[in-house]
């Protein structure tokens, strides 16, 4: 059973560099985080494939699931899950190349592109996302090109219409603590966060806080 309360995506600019990211998600597991995602858009490929085997071994002692942002043929050299956008690799032949026992996740800016989506599933036979990232909450600048916002009642929205197909969701863009209780009582099945963890004094502290305005709610 995946724990999705608390979703972590790294970003090596924010953690000061990619040599901090595998401290940064050890520390943010142990805080609470419950899913971790890799998103480095800048480094080489070498380089994205060896931090993707460390971050993996962190995350496999502690049965925590890795994500691979975009990146199909990472995820395949690696093991890992995997996690597109709208303007990435087609959802349906990604899920027909990546392994039935890997998830496969996917960013909704719009609730039409989930119900796309699941009708493009259906037509090829192939399963719907594992998850879907709704967002952004609000206005970031980790995501600078990232959509409209959606605000509370528009992740809420999408989230229940996510929950309807059997698809769990997380809260994406913006999200900390000034409105984790805001979204933790809509029908998402979490947190997903980026700077409020990766730039954070203390992740470990961080993250606990965000579990525990969750587990408040929830």
């Amino acid at each position: 059973m995946i724990d999705w309360s608390l979703y972590l995506v790294t970003d090596p600019v924010l953690g000061g560099g990619p040599q901090n990211v595998p401290d940064i998600v050890a520390a943010a597991i142990a805080g609470g985080v419950g899913v971790v995602q890799l998103r480095d858009k800048t480094t080489d490929d070498a380089s994205l494939i060896a931090q993707a085997h460390l971050l993996k071994e962190i995350c496999d002692a502690h049965g925590v699931p890795l994500f691979i942002n975009d990146r199909l043929d990472v995820a395949l050299e690696v093991g890992t899950h995997l996690h597109i956008g709208q303007g990435d690799t087609d959802y349906v032949h990604a899920r027909t190349v990546l392994p039935e026992y890997l998830m496969l996740g996917l960013s909704i800016d719009r609730q039409n592109q989930i119900d796309d989506c699941v009708a493009d599933c259906a037509a090829a036979g192939v399963a719907p996302p594992s998850v879907i990232g709704v967002g952004p909450v609000r206005q970031t600048a980790t995501k600078p090109d990232a959509a409209a916002p959606l605000g509370v009642s528009g992740v809420a929205a999408i989230a229940a219409r996510a929950g309807e197909l059997g698809i769990a969701s997380v809260a994406i863009g913006g999200v900390d603590p000034s409105n984790a209780a805001l979204l933790a009582a809509t029908p998402v099945n979490g947190l997903c966060v980026v700077s409020a963890i990766m730039a954070a004094p203390s992740p470990t502290a961080a993250a606990a806080e965000l579990r525990g305005i969750w587990g408040r709610i929830r």
